[in-house]
């Protein structure tokens, strides 16, 4: 008995000393593992070849004598760099960051690393880096210039600077005769002037005088196509450009003869020339707007009538009511409301009396209504109208230098909008840009002599709402105001989920408006 006391008291002796061991170790581990702490860093953008991206952490714990630090990059033209994980391509072996970003366009991560040098214990902290050329990311504004040709503005909102007369600066010359039209496509097919290769990318299609057009890489401002180059044979001089758009599978091409069009991205072929064929239908205009999520519905100013296209035959939208006559009238505006899932298309029609009409269209493309606007409404009588794309079913019009807001819904009620802050000059354009939940601006232009103002407004209740986000200010009379991505999710189907019932169920509107 006793000889097994003794072997009791020797075993309980030799747990404690194991548990004694272990409480130890456990606290040397969590001190290691909690002391590096880093903070101060935040998701940033940057232009390439023009900024030094200066990032300096706040790191805790220990001396810096006591840490090494080092500096990685992963994701766009590195994203199949991943031999080694984060740590493939290093930046700098440094604390504080001091990098002049020379990578191509496109979406980073940065990593920053802390090592403990006696330890090996490391902590490390992302930080989200978008990246865009001079060109690729703004609010492209297409302005005639104080001798009446064609030239291109670019704000960006990120650092809040405007690049003026980009046209003349990158091609050499401003493009000839009066602006017509401004269009963004995504995808666009293409053969590289400097490689040869062929390859997609955004693209805007600039319209001038009365015939001439260009597209440009968004990229770096390189002309790409004009008239000589798009088509595989010669344009015919009596055609005119009125727009390109992004839909479905497909980028279109819409003239007076018609319509063609060319796959997007990851639709084409590695071999295309992103040249076009013969067109499909008699006609068109600029006045083309979303439907369905595949294709586009358009008027067709040569034969008077609405139609839709995607891809396949143009095909005439059906009206056999007598409100209005198609024979008599010129399209005026055009827009597309997305409201809680629900899409309403609509365009304005005036006749030869100036009596204008109003036509509800649905995601089927069918008429559902046409409205004859009473002579008494502003919306009426204005020379400046524009849609609300998502947050309120209704129309803007300016009439005598004020904005007003209509309904669509049946009341057809009318209301003054006030406009918050200090607005200089006549009002002269008007829009409503958003790109997808990122922003949804009212955006103002005015006119002041040969210099122009941008106002833009977030929008509540359907109304400008607080002092202007944008205020942008420059030479020349304003056009238009498109907003360009350097992004291309939407190149495989542009706006097509907010036609699909994800678009209540998960609050997937329009991308961006047409």
């Amino acid at each position: 008995m006793m000889i097994m006391k003794k072997y009791i008291i020797i075993l309980a002796c030799s747990l404690l000393g194991v548990v004694s061991c272990y409480d130890d170790d456990s606290h040397v581990a969590t001190k290691l593992l909690n002391d590096i702490v880093i903070d101060g860093l935040k998701d940033t953008s940057a232009i390439s070849c023009s900024t030094v991206l200066d990032l300096i952490p706040e790191v805790s714990g220990y001396s810096e004598e006591e840490l090494s630090y080092a500096w990685y990059i992963y994701g766009g033209e590195f994203e199949k760099q991943t031999d080694k994980g984060y740590r493939t391509v290093q930046i700098d072996s440094v604390k504080n960051l001091s990098w002049a970003v020379d990578v191509k366009k496109g979406d980073y991560t940065l990593v920053f690393e802390v090592t403990n040098k006696e330890s090996g214990y490391a902590v490390m902290k992302e930080v989200k880096l978008t990246v865009s050329t001079a060109f690729s990311r703004g609010f492209y504004i297409l302005k005639e210039t104080s001798d009446g040709n064609t030239d291109l503005d670019i704000y960006n909102e990120g650092n809040k600077q405007l690049m003026t007369n980009v046209l003349d600066g990158t091609q050499g010359d401003a493009m000839r005769g009066k602006p017509r039209n401004l269009s963004v496509i995504y995808e666009k097919a293409h053969v590289d002037p400097e490689t040869a290769a062929s390859g997609y990318t955004t693209t805007v299609f600039v319209g001038a005088g009365e015939r001439d057009m260009a597209c440009f890489r968004t990229e770096d401002l390189v002309k790409i196509f004009d008239r000589s180059t798009l088509l595989y044979g010669e344009m015919s001089e009596e055609e005119v450009p009125y727009c390109m758009a992004t839909a479905g599978a497909y980028n279109f091409f819409f003239s007076s003869k018609g319509i063609r069009g060319d796959y997007a991205g990851m639709f084409g072929s590695e071999y295309t020339t992103g040249r076009l064929g013969y067109p499909k239908g008699n006609g068109a205009s600029s006045f083309v707007q979303a439907c369905d999520g595949r294709g586009l519905m358009f008027w067709n100013e040569q034969q008077h009538r609405l139609c839709y296209f995607a891809g396949d035959e143009v095909e005439e939208i059906g009206y056999m009511g007598g409100e209005i006559i198609w024979d008599n009238v010129r399209a005026i505006a055009t827009g597309w409301n997305h409201l809680a899932g629900e899409n309403t298309m609509w365009y304005m029609f005036e006749d030869q009396n100036g009596q204008r009409y109003l036509v509800l269209i649905n995601p089927k493309f069918e008429v559902v209504e046409v409205r004859r606007l009473s002579s008494s409404l502003h919306i009426a009588n204005a020379d400046i109208i524009a849609g609300n794309g998502l947050s309120s079913y209704s129309i803007y019009s300016v009439h005598n230098n004020q904005l007003y807001r209509y309904s669509l819904s049946e009341d057809a009620s009318e209301v003054l909008l006030s406009l918050p802050g200090s607005i200089e000059g006549q009002i002269t354009y008007l829009s409503d840009i958003y790109f997808g939940k990122s922003f949804d601006y009212i955006v103002i232009g005015t006119q002041a002599g040969d210099n122009y103002a941008l106002y833009m407004y977030e929008i509540q209740g359907g109304q400008p709402y607080g002092e202007p986000v944008h205020v942008v200010k420059g030479n020349g009379k304003i056009k238009q105001v498109r907003y360009v991505s350097q992004s291309i999710i939407w190149a495989m189907m542009p706006n097509y989920y907010a036609f699909t019932d994800y678009a209540s169920m998960f609050g997937m509107g329009p991308d961006f408006p047409y």
